[in-house]
């Protein structure tokens, strides 16, 4: 019965680590939280142990990577795009095992009364994996008096953040977070996402320096077979951008917190003050200044012109 429920299996799933890669992107599973103010904390740390050590999420970063590759400039685009991937991925077959983990105790126990029945029988037939699950969503719709079977999906959040602060910080690095509201508790799945720097050839390398100083490969007389890759190192400056731009309002920041704390006489470590803003802003104040690097990106002025000073700094410096 097991192999019904796709992903699942005792001590078979991905551990954290995990990644699959590209030619352009690399996805790595970083791990689970659980949130759910209806039980004790160790219940929700037994929830998280089981879906770091007996779930399969490659599916789930198959998808991602498959939705990456269309990526250009707009994350709340690929945030859309992905979220209605993993929604009807959670309606087939191959998602079944994770969407069954997130109904309440009764429906699970609903769908396994009908797969014993369908199995006892048609126990001298070889009922496929595919063809049990279609069978019990027909039978499903038909007891239910035709409520679809994508009734059951749960709502699903996805956010493509920026990573400031930590071991795994880097300029090309961000945070996947993949949320599914279930009934019983609220699962969200942890993915580190880095786009590859490509310079394979002559033209990706000089296409690289352009793309750092255009906003749109249009605007050049060069030929149109150029233009695509140009293009793609401009989607590439403004990842990179971002994270810079974020970087530097955090900067800004700290420095204004040090000072509000010498004027006013805290004489708090310098390192304390640092490591208690960082915190604070991957923590409390996170979703904000992400979408205000994101902001700045899309607008194509701060977050680029900030990135071209700092790099042409960086090589005057050497």
């Amino acid at each position: 019965m097991r192999r019904l429920f796709s992903g699942l299996g005792f001590n078979q799933g991905t551990k954290p680590g995990f990644q699959k890669t590209t030619e352009k992107f690399g996805v790595c599973f970083e791990g689970i939280e659980c949130e759910n103010a209806d039980h004790a904390e160790n219940w929700a740390n037994n929830v998280k142990i089981k879906f770091e050590t007996c779930y399969n999420w490659s599916q789930i970063i198959e998808l991602t990577l498959g939705s990456l590759e269309s990526f250009y400039d707009d994350a709340s685009d690929f945030e859309d795009d992905l979220q209605d991937e993993i929604k009807d991925w959670l309606a087939s077959v191959d998602g079944w095992g994770l969407l069954f983990t997130l109904l309440p105790f009764e429906l699970q126990q609903y769908f396994l009364l009908m797969y014993y029945h369908i199995n006892m029988n048609h126990q001298e037939d070889n009922i496929s994996n595919e063809d049990m699950f279609y069978r019990i969503k027909a039978m499903y719709e038909s007891e239910t008096q035709g409520l679809p079977f994508s009734d059951l999906i749960p709502r699903v959040g996805v956010k493509l953040l920026l990573m400031i602060g930590g071991p795994k910080e880097h300029e090309r690095r961000k945070m996947l977070l993949i949320k599914f509201n279930g009934s019983k508790f609220k699962l969200i799945a942890k993915f580190s996402v880095d786009k590859k720097r490509l310079r394979r050839t002559l033209a990706e390398i000089a296409a690289e320096v352009v793309g750092q100083m255009v906003e749109d490969s249009e605007d050049l007389e060069i030929p149109e077979t150029l233009k695509e890759v140009v293009s793609d190192k401009i989607v590439d400056a403004n990842w990179v951008a971002d994270y810079w731009w974020a970087k530097f309002k955090q900067s800004r920041r700290i420095d204004e917190e040090k000072s509000r704390r010498i004027s006013s006489g805290d004489d708090s470590r310098d390192d304390a003050i640092e490591e208690s803003f960082t915190n604070s802003v991957q923590d409390d104040d996170r979703q904000d200044n992400v979408q205000d690097a994101q902001d700045a990106a899309s607008s194509g002025v701060l977050a680029r012109v900030y990135n071209r000073v700092r790099n042409f700094l960086f090589s005057h410096r050497s």
